[in-house]
């Protein structure tokens, strides 16, 4: 397992790693996640803005939605926060945001 992209956690995300902590399967479902992103890239996810590089990776149980970018001239992978799966507002919300903190980002 050869690890090729270097991860760059997000204040909020690392606010939320801490809570997520105390449930230890979805603690072991994000640090498979944040495996397989090292290793295998961001195209593992959905790309929700091509301008951006902003991505998103889901699980479906439990419905697990991880929201990061992709930095391509230093090959870094900044993970912004995820959230359980509720609704599509909440989701298209979220997504806005983070548009708007990644055009910040870079």
């Amino acid at each position: 397992m050869e690890k090729r992209y270097k991860l760059v956690f997000d204040e909020v995300i690392g606010k939320q790693l801490t809570k997520a902590s105390k449930n230890q399967a979805i603690k072991e479902i994000l640090r498979k996640m944040f495996d397989k992103l090292e290793e295998d890239g961001p195209d593992i996810g959905n790309l929700l803005d091509s301008r951006l590089y902003l991505y998103e990776l889901k699980t479906k149980r439990p419905p697990i939605r991880l929201y990061y970018k992709h930095n391509l001239q230093t090959n870094e992978i900044y993970v912004f926060e995820f959230e359980m799966k509720t609704s599509e507002d909440k989701q298209q919300k979220t997504i806005h945001k983070l548009r708007f903190k990644s055009q910040d980002l870079f």
